[in-house]
């Protein structure tokens, strides 16, 4: 089952469709200028995620769009006419970062972006770093952060170099200069680069100083990505390549004898060694759980459809989910192949835990049946069941994403951060299924209760769908 071709083809449908659904887990923070009073958090329990630890019974206050003080209720005083949010039994929290999305394309429409953005944000989510990109979401990313549109804190990339695209060193080298000088956050690597054009982007990445991530090339393999520095890999790319086992019978065949034989012949001793290199690289890895899952079930588009979340999607998108998925099974892997892999993919995450390796929180919404928001919810519940702690997988999801973004701005909850905030209605660190029972979500200091968000998006929603 080629699953490198399924998903570059998987997004390259979905980028044109980019619209967006309902809120479920959110996205970034807006850059809107709060004049009005103080925001006072009274007695909540604070998850700051410093570490793992839950502070009781505190009082945050937040002016304009940072923290400005956090302690105790007894010896914090709300400041005159302040908002007032009451935090008595409830729990607040950083923002979330989806850090491998797909931003709306211009061709989309600017009500689309505004929908996708609302999306992440009435679902916790206040940073999206956007991994396929075009000049318009230089524009967005401006807009966001000037307060002039609502939505999260954005980390665009460039358009993605692959194969197709780039065929020579020479236009490697350009292009990578190219996109450093339009303002872009980082490179996207995609699949099929030769080896010497893939070194180029490394090289020339290195010299002006721009990060560079995303998959790894079958020219390329795991151990070179490690050695150029690639910023982070996605989905595991090429990982259970490095995990061949030494006397494999296909380690010569063809392509797609490789493709739909090599889970058949994996060497799970080596599991250690290649997460133990991961670490020692200081490469991070997004490993988008879920939505490979997705790929390698059985479902129907029928049962897919039956995700509550899908109510949100609009009506191209559930078409083109429904012809991708048609086609998925048509070329479906026999299901010991398939759970194995999956198996593996846990194993491998659990690995790099246990090494110190880091991991990123990321969905790859807007994906197959991979709501924007929701998806990122799915996602730290696959890695729950995947063998990593609460705490872990949401440390992958708020400061692991600033530490790896190299931002001193969000993350964790500490005065003078950021407020990107989610309001909890239960602990996050006992059950990351709580972060979806949200009173309301603070983004860069504007307070929205989660019905206020819900509403928003319903309107948009109704819009967009011509109702």
């Amino acid at each position: 089952m080629n699953h490198r071709a399924m998903a570059a083809a998987v997004f390259a449908l979905v980028l044109s469709l980019a619209p967006a659904l309902k809120p479920g887990v959110g996205s970034r923070a807006q850059a809107a200028k709060p004049d009005g009073p103080a925001v006072a958090f009274v007695n909540v329990s604070v998850v700051p995620m410093d570490s793992n630890r839950v502070l009781e019974r505190q009082t945050v206050i937040v002016r304009g769009q940072r923290v400005a003080e956090l302690g105790p209720a007894f010896r914090v005083e709300v400041p005159e006419g302040a908002q007032r949010i009451e935090g008595r039994g409830r729990y607040l929290m950083p923002g979330l970062a989806e850090m491998h999305a797909h931003l709306p394309g211009q061709q989309a429409g600017e009500d689309a972006a505004r929908y996708v953005f609302l999306l992440y944000l009435a679902n916790g989510v206040t940073t999206v770093r956007g991994m396929l990109g075009q000049p318009w979401h230089l524009d967005l990313r401006r807009r966001v952060a000037s307060g002039e549109l609502l939505g999260p804190r954005i980390y665009a990339a460039g358009p993605a170099f692959s194969g197709n695209t780039v065929t020579s060193v020479e236009q490697a080298e350009r292009l990578v200069a190219e996109q450093k000088q339009a303002g872009y956050d980082h490179l996207k690597v995609h699949s099929g680069l030769a080896r010497e054009v893939y070194d180029a982007i490394a090289a020339k990445a290195s010299q002006l100083g721009i990060p560079f991530a995303g998959h790894v090339s079958v020219h390329v393999g795991l151990q070179r990505a490690l050695e150029a520095g690639q910023a982070s890999i996605e989905h595991l790319d090429s990982y259970l390549q490095a995990l061949e086992a030494d006397d494999s019978p296909i380690r010569n065949a063809d392509a797609q004898t490789r493709q739909q034989q090599l889970v058949r012949y994996l060497d799970e001793r080596k599991i250690r060694t290649v997460a133990e290199a991961t670490r020692k690289a200081r490469v991070w890895n997004a490993p988008t759980l879920f939505l490979w899952q997705t790929f390698l079930s059985a479902e129907t588009p029928e049962q897919l459809a039956q995700r509550f979340e899908v109510r949100y999607a609009l009506p191209q998108w559930r078409s083109a989910w429904e012809r991708q998925r048609q086609s998925m099974l048509r070329n479906l892997a026999p299901e010991e192949d398939r759970r194995r892999i999956v198996q593996v993919r846990n194993q491998l995450v659990r690995a790099l835990r246990d090494t110190g390796a880091k991991l990123l929180l990321a969905s790859d919404s807007p994906q197959l049946y991979n709501v924007p928001g929701f998806s990122l919810h799915r996602e730290m519940a696959a890695m729950v069941a995947a063998g990593l702690s609460p705490y872990q997988v949401l440390e992958a999801g708020t400061r692991n994403p600033a530490e790896f973004l190299k931002s001193a701005d969000f993350g964790t909850i500490a005065v003078g951060k950021e407020a990107d905030l989610i309001l909890l209605e239960a602990d996050p660190l006992r059950d990351v299924g709580n972060v979806a029972s949200r009173a309301g979500v603070m983004v860069r200091g504007r307070w929205f209760t989660q019905s206020e968000l819900n509403q928003q998006v319903e309107t948009l929603l109704r819009k967009l769908s011509g109702d």
